[in-house]
């Protein structure tokens, strides 16, 4: 009778061992950790990040040196949302200069995708705030499910703009940086001492 116990707590503990498998360098980090070189290399080596894209990124941020970990986070969920509302305001432009009417609904689709996308990019940062890191991620995964649904609606199409496919591919790309360091964050306050 002691198996289902002990089943139960092995699979109880799955999620965390997954977790810090994902991210192994993060049960040696904390949110006031100064940002150094060698520490954004092993950030931006993440599972799910594009490393050049990342790198490149952040040190074009002369600020970025000067923050801890949590304001790191901070900031990058920061320049996600700049980019959400440059985005947004090509979708709409895009709307009002087409002359397709199926691009058009296409591009309609994108403008209610980034508005959502926005949202729960803020909400997100509402979270970072309050460290509630786990929610700063599912906001930023929720934002990346947004911007695919966008993105689909392209799909097949040799017609679309370049700008568009690149904003969508860089706003991708800020939401998975966001999501797993908001992760690394929320497996180190898993593993802190009550």
């Amino acid at each position: 009778m002691a198996y289902p116990c002990v089943k139960r707590n092995v699979f109880s503990l799955l999620p965390l061992l997954v977790l810090l498998s994902i991210t192994p360098l993060s049960s040696s980090l904390s949110p006031s950790d100064k940002i150094t070189k060698d520490l954004l290399q092993q950030l931006c080596a993440s599972p799910h990040i594009d490393h050049p894209f990342c790198i490149t990124w952040l040190t074009a941020d002369p600020t970025t040196f000067t923050l801890d970990l949590q304001g790191l986070l901070d900031l990058v969920f920061q320049k996600t949302q700049l980019l959400g509302y440059k985005s947004l305001a090509a979708m709409k432009g895009a709307v009002r200069t087409t002359t397709d009417p199926t691009l058009r609904t296409s591009y309609e689709t994108c403008v209610r995708d980034y508005e959502g996308a926005i949202k729960a990019i803020e909400e997100a940062q509402g979270s970072v705030t309050s460290k509630a890191y786990q929610l700063a991620s599912q906001g930023a995964a929720k934002a990346f499910v947004s911007i695919s649904v966008c993105e689909a609606q392209f799909e097949g199409r040799d017609d679309v703009p370049v700008y568009v496919t690149k904003l969508n591919l860089f706003f991708k790309r800020f939401c998975n940086i966001d999501r797993v360091f908001s992760d690394v964050l929320t497996s180190f306050m898993n593993l802190s001492p009550a």
